[in-house]
């Protein structure tokens, strides 16, 4: 559930708010250790006085303070609970800040997620259909297969939702009860055992080499004199994610060793490269004081750049690629190096994907070791050094 603070009205306990359209609906908002944490709780009995009702979300809020503060998450402890213990040992990334976002959406309702911005009343309406499926309630030994497959099924066939979005699910609920295994609160996961097939979406790339040349000596063209640009989009001409790039700190460059880590990345996982010297040339040019961001925000330099749309235009007209995005750069790079006779493995690995069987989605192991092997391929292709 979106949290709109309008909607509530501060009782006299000062963590406490109560939902102005139902009497027996509370928000608790309390930091513990000097965390926020944001929950709702509702009164299940009926025929209470609004007196009553504070009272015992006095007690529960009591009480969820204590758990928190002695981390006390059993097998009877809920989904919700899990979930909030979970996330606190998760660095802060946008894949985190998603996951926050999914989880309280369609599967329970954690107060993670932080959602401020008016919801439609579709969306409303959406939402208070996804909440008659949700399992966030329940206790974590209880959970089967079912009743996650009840949620899937619901995005499929009452809102049409994509396979993809299905499969977020999974993503999300997989490792959070493999967190619960570690800790001997279950036995099985649940989710293990759930597949969700996703149709193939493959995108063809024709002539792929030719247009990775095209692409290559286009950004170095166009870009010969911001070497800021020119670094920032060949970093997505090697297979780098926008989220990727526009994260990298420049603590994570290693302009001595020639490699760089990426943190934010999709599977959870830091992965390291090699840093090539078409990137490392233009990196070296920039004019910063190499802390913090890379590619910051000119107007406020602790936030990532945003609004690489113009540059991207301009690029693509210069180029000639009207459907030219950083994405897409992904799809020509792992085609074009298909064409030379790259192993699906080492495919995945300059991709930053766990699973091998993702380099379907692109054709439409060690990161560092691929990356290697890919440079040296791109090296024969343009004809230029790309490595030492």
């Amino acid at each position: 559930m979106a949290i709109n603070a309008n909607d509530y009205i501060q009782t006299k306990e000062k963590n406490i708010k109560l939902y102005k359209k139902n009497k027996r609906l509370f928000l608790f908002d309390f930091r513990v250790d000097g965390k926020r944490h944001r929950k709702f709780f509702e009164v299940e009995a009926t025929n209470h006085s609004p007196k009553e009702n504070l009272e015992e979300a006095r007690t529960e809020l009591i009480n969820l303070k204590k758990k928190i503060k002695e981390g006390d998450v059993t097998d009877k402890s809920t989904l919700d609970e899990l979930f909030i213990r979970y996330m606190e040992n998760e660095p802060l990334t946008d894949w985190a800040h998603k996951k926050k976002h999914i989880y309280d959406l369609y599967i329970g309702d954690s107060g993670l997620s932080n959602i401020t911005k008016e919801p439609s009343k579709e969306l409303l309406a959406k939402r208070a259909k996804y909440n008659e499926v949700k399992i966030g309630d329940m206790q974590i030994a209880t959970i089967k297969p079912m009743h996650i497959e009840k949620i899937t099924s619901q995005m499929a066939k009452v809102h049409n939702l994509s396979p993809r979005t299905q499969k977020g699910i999974l993503e999300i609920l997989s490792p959070l009860f493999n967190f619960a295994m570690r800790n001997k609160l279950m036995s099985e996961n649940p989710a293990q055992e759930i597949t969700i097939k996703i149709p193939s979406q493959k995108k063809i790339v024709t002539n792929a080499t030719e247009l990775f040349k095209k692409v290559y000596v286009g950004i170095t063209e166009y870009y010969k004199d911001n070497p800021f640009y020119q670094a920032l989009f060949l970093f997505g001409f090697t297979g780098r994610r926008k989220s990727e790039i526009l994260n990298l700190k420049w603590e994570n460059v290693d302009l001595t060793n020639d490699y760089y880590w990426i943190e934010d990345t999709k599977n959870g996982e830091k992965q390291r490269y090699p840093l090539p010297l078409m990137i490392k040339d233009p990196l070296m040019q920039i004019l910063d004081d190499r802390v913090g961001l890379v590619f910051k925000s000119p107007i406020n330099p602790r936030k990532p750049l945003t609004g690489i749309d113009r540059p991207m235009r301009n690029l693509k007209k210069h180029i000639g690629i009207d459907n030219l995005t950083l994405h897409y750069m992904r799809n020509i790079l792992v085609s074009t190096l298909a064409e030379q006779g790259t192993e699906a493995v080492t495919l995945s690995g300059i991709l930053g994907h766990k699973d091998i069987n993702t380099i379907n989605k692109y054709l439409s192991n060690s990161t560092m070791e691929s990356g290697l092997k890919g440079l040296k391929t791109i090296d024969n292709i343009l004809d230029v050094e790309i490595i030492k």
